[in-house]
């Protein structure tokens, strides 16, 4: 996801097109791969910002 995502950035970059949201979702994906969690889906950040019950 994270290459992906890296690539989505880098093309709308060179067509000088904003992807706010993408570039922060390219954030996250960076942060839970930087953690060991770069296997994972989309619910892990999700559940990231859960507080624990």
């Amino acid at each position: 996801m994270l290459k992906d995502l890296g690539l989505a950035t880098e093309a709308a970059r060179q067509a000088h097109q904003p992807v706010v949201l993408g570039a922060v979702a390219q954030q996250l994906y960076q942060a839970m791969s930087q953690r060991g969690e770069g296997g994972k889906d989309f619910s892990a950040i999700v559940n990231s910002y859960r507080k624990p019950q």
